[in-house]
């Protein structure tokens, strides 16, 4: 008698015997069980966001800037426009040539010179020959110098003891004075965020916010007195000069 072997196919139920190992398929699913963040850790990503993007566009203004040329208006509220559209501070002039000999002497030598006339990225100028009636300034030629939001930040009086280049280097300051503190605002803003997104994440109660040190110092300066009402504007004493020859590069 002849034997032959029949190989059968097993089913296919064969592969899954108790103790064989299992596949476990990845469900698409299961991701989607994710909880989702509580309503303070999405708002804390949204205030991530924004912040960053806050410090993008910083970035990007600060290179524009420093390429802005000097323009000057005898429209206020088109320099201010203008000033905030930069983030540079508005150098207010009152000077009236036809009946100011001296305020003549200051536009040739100081306004119209080369240094302050291609200062780029240090103001946005405001000249009228009407009297700056924040302070009331009569004596002229006079000049003082403002943020883009209309606060007082330092006279710049003409000064025949002070060059051109010595203005220049001035407006220059002080619009650096106002980029480093939009960005320390900036860096603070983002540097809060993260820290309050890792913290909500990881179950934490908000880390506490560390106050704005500019602001609190502003509003120390202009705190009411009693009896007397709100502070007026603090004016800075202007700077001294020792006396230096005057600026020969003029227009």
């Amino acid at each position: 008698m002849c034997g032959c072997l029949m190989l059968a196919v097993q089913p296919a139920a064969a592969d899954a015997a108790t103790g064989s190992p299992k596949v476990v398929k990845k469900d698409k699913a299961a991701d989607s069980e994710k909880a989702p963040d509580s309503p303070e850790l999405a708002a804390a990503r949204k205030r991530l966001k924004d912040a960053q993007a806050a410090m993008d566009k910083f970035q990007k203004e600060k290179k524009a800037r420093s390429k802005v040329k000097p323009k000057w208006y005898k429209d206020a509220d088109k320099a201010f426009a203008e000033a905030k559209k930069h983030n540079l501070p508005v150098w207010c002039v009152y000077s009236d040539p036809p009946t100011c000999g001296v305020c003549q002497k200051f536009e040739k030598e100081i306004i119209n010179s080369s240094p302050v006339k291609n200062a780029k990225g240090a103001y946005i100028g405001y000249i009228s020959n009407t009297p700056l009636p924040e302070y009331k300034c009569t004596a002229k030629p006079f000049g003082y110098l403002f943020t883009p939001d209309k606060q007082p930040m330092i006279p710049l009086p003409y000064m025949s003891t002070k060059p051109a280049k010595g203005y220049a280097e001035r407006l220059q300051e002080y619009s650096a004075k106002l980029i480093e503190k939009q960005e320390k605002q900036v860096t603070r803003e983002l540097d809060y965020s993260k820290k309050l997104v890792a913290a909500l994440a990881a179950g934490e109660p908000a880390p506490e916010e560390e106050p704005d040190e500019d602001e609190a110092e502003e509003m120390q300066q202009h705190q009411p007195r009693p009896g007397y009402g709100p502070m007026p504007p603090r004016r800075p004493m202007p700077p001294q000069y020792d006396d230096e020859e005057e600026d020969s590069d003029t227009l």
